[in-house]
């Protein structure tokens, strides 16, 4: 069994990190708004609801501002917290914000013009509205919104431990989704079948060493998302209940969460033989998808990588259906950066991790596109997610 958590030695170093950061800018407190970034510090998993959660890193201490609700969370899962600070609910007669810049001045005690936050206030979700932290305080804060996001772009040696274990189960997980597809079934059966039984393969093998961080009930989930005959010409395309016919064309997905890691695994798949322009267009797409993953190592330019994947249509005669760029990076979120984008001027570097998914759609036809996780490695890159690619694999008689 592979790394399936981190410890909160881990995550406290990664908080000496960024008082390291900070203390090189002449900045001894930062605000934290972003729940991924303070899940990514701290090790804190909450659900972010309309009332604010604030991490407050202070001259070495690890402080949080919180509802009344989540105070015994924090206090459970981050067990080097300094300081856990509260107010009792949003909007409430006093808004939390003024509780806050009540708790700064006489508690934390701030220092003019040595304090930054990531964000100038708490982020408009599920219905917030409040004032900037400059308006509550009166205090000009440095805005730092990347200082965080900069460490997540390169992953730690741990952290790709947690992406290979997931990529592992998005294989599993996969597997059955393609194993219970058959013609006359619904798309949401096959998936909520798919991914109860890679779940529960999931929670078999690793148990109590499983350590979710969300509140989806499917650890591994495998999805066809509308992606289903014509339908998957949309790249985009939601959940519709579609039921499966001989001769469709599938898009599929699969991933699993493993502490906030989630891979990414898609396969275009065809229900019953394909026709002689499915399997054009399929040669197309893995011709693509080789190409930029040959193209991909240590000093290669995001760029090029899109470029390679471009070439490959071009040769194909089938750059007129491409509709997105090659990949992008992945951690904790679906979508991260950087991107594999002729428009970007990123170099790709050891620790960090991708998709690479280009893809071609044919109006009334469908969509083509396979997506595989890879970790830049020193001298090349590391593929992730195993799962058959080859065309005779994906056919479901």
């Amino acid at each position: 069994m592979g790394r399936t958590y981190l410890t909160p030695d881990h995550h406290k170093k990664r908080v000496e990190r960024v008082f390291t950061k900070l203390d090189a800018q002449g900045i001894e407190s930062f605000l934290v708004f972003n729940s991924k970034n303070i899940f990514y510090l701290t090790g804190l998993s909450f659900i972010p609801t309309e009332r604010p959660i604030i991490l407050i890193l202070h001259k070495g201490d690890v402080n949080f501002f919180v509802p009344s609700l989540e105070i015994d969370h924090v206090q459970h899962q981050v067990p080097f917290v300094t300081e856990v600070f509260s107010y009792f609910e949003y909007p409430d007669e006093r808004h939390p914000m003024y509780h806050l810049a009540a708790i700064l001045k006489n508690e934390v005690k701030l220092a003019p013009n040595r304090v930054a936050s990531e964000a100038l206030g708490a982020p408009s979700y599920w219905g917030y509205k409040g004032p900037s932290l400059e308006e509550v305080t009166g205090l000009k804060f440095k805005l730092m919104p990347d200082i965080i996001m900069d460490m997540r772009v390169i992953k730690e040696p741990e952290e790709i431990d947690l992406m290979r274990e997931s990529s592992k189960w998005a294989d599993r997980v996969h597997r059955y989704l393609q194993e219970y597809t058959e013609v006359g079934a619904n798309e949401i059966d096959v998936t909520i079948k798919a991914s109860t039984q890679g779940s529960h393969d999931m929670m078999t093998e690793i148990g109590g060493e499983y350590h979710p961080t969300g509140f989806s009930m499917f650890p591994a989930i495998a999805v066809y998302r509308g992606q289903i005959g014509p339908n998957s010409y949309f790249p985009h395309a939601l959940s519709k209940g579609l039921v499966f016919k001989k001769g469709d064309t599938l898009v599929t997905g699969a991933s699993s969460e493993v502490y906030g890691v989630q891979s990414e695994l898609e396969r275009t798949m065809f229900m019953g033989e394909p026709s002689n322009r499915q399997r054009e267009l399929f040669e197309a797409m893995l011709a693509a998808q080789n190409a930029a993953l040959d193209a991909a190592g240590p000093g290669v330019y995001c760029s090029d990588v899109d470029q390679a994947a471009r070439q490959a249509f071009k040769n194909k005669g089938v750059i007129h259906l491409v509709r997105h760029h090659t990949g992008h990076a992945l951690g904790m979120e679906g979508h991260e950066r950087p991107f594999l984008d002729k428009g970007s001027e990123d170099v790709l570097e050891p620790g960090m991790i991708f998709s690479c998914e280009p893809g071609i759609y044919e109006k009334g036809l469908g969509g083509f596109r396979h997506s595989d996780t890879f970790v830049v490695t020193d001298d090349g890159i590391d593929v992730l997610t195993k799962y058959p690619g080859n065309i005779e694999s994906l056919i479901i008689e």
